[in-house]
């Protein structure tokens, strides 16, 4: 059996009952019925993911259309979604999407009798986007808004690019679309010089683990496609598109999928929208994208990313993988990192068996090279989970004086999205050594022996009657 948003499902329920919560009741997601539920959760430190089975519209009518969302909120579901145990270790979850994303799988082209997707057509007049359970999130957001996986083919090199974008209904066949200057982007800047609109197909549905693909930073001489079949263990069923046939394949196990493209010369205000970092993004002038086919499941089930909260901000665990990677290539002592999961969208925490002084701040400046997207590194010792908020504030508050270890470095570039930045670009970074010196005798972390700790079994004293 091909792996499928149902199987993910069915491992979550499996794997993580206590963390999949089902509900009968009729929500109506675009007045934020089903976000405020979430926020709900989340304020009490609740990540749950929910399946939402009975839903409206747009327009306020049944739909047979499911929304699922909260499904990249924690690091034990992005485990599940790998193939791997929900107690699994970050680091371990890390290298076992890189490890994936190395080893490609090539895609496997099917009929269109064999492809779930194809079971509704929507055509013509039939598109409608206002038919679909569109959530709407955070207050000042602009509109309803998708966060789908975008698929495009480079018109001369065939290479697919597999995209996580953002996309605001505008009327029944138009959205705008968000695209930063990657990969997406430039197919469209390139397409547009030409006079060409760009085909799309967005998937509002598919495995966790094909979304992960799109949050990659993926070499660009890399079919996305086989890139997602190594990440999900499998090759990746496509089949032809409705409105393109073979020159644009699609994911034959997705839920739902638009086609249409991103038309060239025409540009469309979208926006607010809650972004990763917790607060509402500017309105922007974005890119228009229009509808032109519409193919689902049934009972497709949409993928709703819960914007500006932990699950947004946890989507980027692919980026936090792939900074790891690099850091031990060069800093094989670096032991663990925690970025994404540890809830500060700009902050990380590196975790190292420290050999020598200075190491922490070359291990910082070394995953600043990585991402625009950290301000601030906190370095720990290996006896520190870096992703336990805890740990780190009790090695802070007891290896560090501000004044030695406590570097500010002015004139960094940053993150567009830091609410905090008073140039457009340019800010400050800064870094913590939170380490225990080397040089000097230093005291010892009190608990038990660490071998008696580990071994202990709790079943062993409090064994149910």
């Amino acid at each position: 059996m091909s792996k499928t948003l149902r199987t993910w499902i069915a491992d979550m329920e499996q794997g993580l009952p206590e963390d999949f919560l089902r509900t009968h009741v009729r929500v109506d997601p675009g007045k934020f019925e089903c976000s405020a539920l979430l926020e709900h959760y989340e304020r009490q430190n609740k990540f749950p993911t929910v399946y939402f089975e009975n839903v409206v519209d747009l327009q306020a009518a049944p739909s047979p259309f499911k929304l699922l969302m909260n499904a990249f909120a924690t690091t034990p579901k992005i485990a599940v979604a790998l193939g791997m145990k929900a107690g699994t270790p970050r680091r371990q979850a890390m290298e076992q999407y890189n490890k994936g994303q190395a080893s490609p799988i090539d895609m496997i082209k099917v009929a269109k009798a064999e492809a779930p997707a194809k079971e509704v057509t929507w055509a013509g007049n039939q598109v409608n986007l206002k038919r679909l359970p569109i959530p709407r999130v955070n207050e000042m957001d602009g509109g309803p808004y998708l966060s789908p996986i975008i698929i495009a083919r480079h018109p001369e090199t065939g290479r697919y690019n597999i995209s996580w974008n953002r996309c605001m209904v505008i009327d029944e066949t138009h959205m705008g679309i968000w695209m930063s200057p990657r990969h997406l982007w430039s197919y469209f800047m390139q397409a547009e010089e030409l006079g060409r609109s760009v085909p799309v197909a967005v998937v509002l549905g598919h495995h966790p683990a094909f979304y992960l693909v799109g949050a990659g930073l993926t070499k660009m001489d890399q079919d996305e496609y086989n890139v997602a079949g190594g990440v999900m263990g499998e090759g990746i069923r496509v089949v032809g598109s409705e409105t393109l046939g073979n020159e644009l394949v699609v994911p034959a196990d997705a839920e739902i999928i638009l086609e249409g493209e991103i038309v060239a010369d025409k540009r469309t205000i979208e926006g607010p929208f809650g972004e990763f970092t917790g607060y509402e993004g500017p309105q922007r002038l974005s890119w228009l994208l229009e509808v032109k086919a519409i193919t689902a499941r049934k009972d497709g089930i949409i993928i709703g990313v819960f914007g500006a909260h932990q699950d947004n901000l946890n989507a980027h665990f692919p980026i936090q993988a792939d900074i790891f990677t690099n850091l031990k290539t060069t800093m094989p002592n670096v032991v663990d990192i925690s970025w994404v999961d540890a809830g500060a969208p700009l902050s990380m925490v590196i975790s190292m068996q420290k050999k020598s002084e200075g190491e922490p701040v070359r291990a910082a400046m070394n995953a600043f090279a990585q991402s625009n997207f950290l301000k601030h590194i906190t370095i720990v010792d290996d006896d520190i989970d870096p992703g336990n908020l805890r740990q780190v504030g009790w090695a802070v508050a007891t290896r560090v004086q501000a004044d030695r270890d406590v570097n500010v470095i002015k004139g960094m570039q940053g993150q567009v999205l830091d609410p905090s930045l008073e140039h457009e670009i340019r800010g400050t970074g800064m870094i913590v050594d939170a380490t225990r010196p080397l040089d000097r005798p230093y005291s010892i972390k009190a608990q038990p022996p660490e071998e008696q700790v580990t071994a202990v079994d709790p079943g062993k004293y409090f064994k149910k009657s």
